[in-house]
């Protein structure tokens, strides 16, 4: 099992969630969780991944969620600081274009 810490902080309407650690099939389920467990009105998601090494099908799977429930809440997910192996598996499942970007 691998290790992943999931830090959550608010900006006004927006939940931002930062894993640090690999994102793969046992550690993917943290990062619903910590949507799950922000309190308060938000409509947007911000996922800060510059800690992240490695993703793997399953943290795609969990962004997925994560965009779904954003779009259920009118807002939308944005995924920061997307570099290294987690890039290059968004290029290589043509999934770049699918969530916003910033950085």
């Amino acid at each position: 099992m691998h290790a992943l810490s999931v830090t959550v902080s608010r900006r006004p309407g927006t939940v931002v969630i930062r894993p640090c650690g690999e994102v793969d099939f046992d550690t993917a389920p943290a990062l619903v969780q910590a949507l799950e467990n922000a309190d308060g009105a938000w409509r947007d998601v911000t996922v800060d991944l510059s800690r992240v090494g490695f993703m793997d099908s399953a943290g795609l799977h969990a962004l997925i969620t994560l965009h779904h429930r954003a779009l259920a809440h009118h807002g939308r997910l944005t995924l920061s600081a997307v570099c290294g192996q987690p890039a290059r598996l968004f290029q290589l499942v043509r999934l770049e274009g699918m969530f916003g970007q910033d950085g």
